[in-house]
């Protein structure tokens, strides 16, 4: 079966006229051509390196050329609804199932999607290994799957969300060109993933992973109170006391307990800080998210809980008051700071 889609020269028309970029990032260009010749690829680029380029494009040609929808699946509804967002605002029919709408909403989503009105869907990997989504799946010509968040097919990644284990199967619905996505993966998680999806000798993607305008320090602290007057004293300098002002702050607990009273601290210092962990509510959880990505607080104080998807261009200082669990884990979350390619400190 020919799964080849489009010659190179229309991603780059997509890349032009959908996306206004005139050229493609480092890494971008060979995850496109891989999907576009009809292959599989694995990409492991930094956020905000430009990911999601690598199978939007190919989507969009595959949907000019009578091939189909691509199917995402992603973890996160709040990153399905930010990338729904961009891409109906350029015009590109994009939709998303999810436990927020309600039946009606779902309802009509499927309708388009079975219509071959869609070019890309995106959907949990619960919703994604459900049998009632593959009956979905077998009906609807198919150009690509997508698998963002690849990394938690791996041996941490699965106790999160086991269903990504799972996603194999989707394979043996629709024989498709496969991409798997990830800012966080060692070698040993890149080959369980190649093996996991059971991809065919796939294009590797990696990118360059080097932060030069990140400042790590360490700062060896015996007590509770000094690492809190560090943190402060961090806060203090990048100029984030007060509601108003640019730039922000990540404040990463082990506990919960902790992110709680760091926050009061932090406020009752002159911050407007928040905390965020799994042990909140829903709307909790989503009010202090929106509180701080709107800039009506400046700090958040969190677990490791508030993590995929995460995306601020001004986050000046990042701190862990413990150590985080892993290498790996430290890379992914200190990562956080200065997406915007200005000073940020780690701490």
């Amino acid at each position: 079966m020919d799964h080849a889609l489009a010659e190179p020269l229309d991603a780059r028309d997509v890349l032009r006229e959908v996306f206004g970029h005139t050229e493609f990032r480092a890494g971008q260009e060979a995850a496109v051509h891989a999907l576009l010749a009809g292959g599989d690829a694995v990409v492991l680029l930094p956020t905000g390196a430009g990911k999601s380029l690598c199978y939007q494009v190919p989507a969009v040609v595959a949907r000019r050329r009578g091939h189909g929808t691509t199917v995402v699946v992603s973890p996160l509804i709040a990153l399905m609804q930010d990338q729904v967002g961009a891409l109906t605002a350029r015009g590109v029919a994009a939709a998303a199932i999810n436990s927020h709408q309600d039946e009606d909403e779902q309802r009509a989503v499927i309708t388009s999607f079975l219509r071959g009105e869609l070019a890309l869907l995106y959907v949990s990997p619960e919703r994604a290994t459900l049998d009632s989504f593959k009956r979905l799946l077998a009906r609807v010509p198919i150009a690509l799957l997508a698998i963002d968040e690849a990394h938690c097919i791996s041996q941490w990644g699965h106790d999160f969300r086991p269903e990504y284990l799972r996603l194999h199967e989707l394979r043996e619905v629709v024989d498709v060109p496969t991409i798997a996505l990830t800012a966080t993966a060692t070698p040993r998680v890149m080959a369980e993933i190649v093996g996991a999806l059971a991809l065919r000798a796939p294009t590797i993607v990696r990118g360059d992973f080097s932060r030069p305008n990140l400042r790590f320090s360490v700062q060896h602290l015996r007590s509770d109170a000094a690492r809190l007057d560090a943190v402060i004293e961090a806060c203090e300098r990048a100029g984030l006391r007060g509601r108003g002002g640019q730039g922000r702050a990540i404040v990463y607990c082990s506990t919960r307990k902790k992110t709680e009273t760091v926050a009061a601290a932090l406020t009752s210092a002159g911050f407007a800080a928040s905390h965020y962990h799994a042990g909140r509510t829903a709307l909790a959880r989503a009010r202090a998210q929106s509180a701080f990505g709107l800039g009506r607080t400046r700090v958040l104080v969190a677990t490791s809980a508030f993590g995929m998807g995460v995306d601020y261009a001004d986050v000046r200082v990042l701190v862990h008051l413990q150590a985080p669990g892993s290498l790996e884990a430290y890379y992914q979350e200190a990562g956080r700071g200065g997406r915007d390619g200005r000073p940020a400190n780690c701490i």
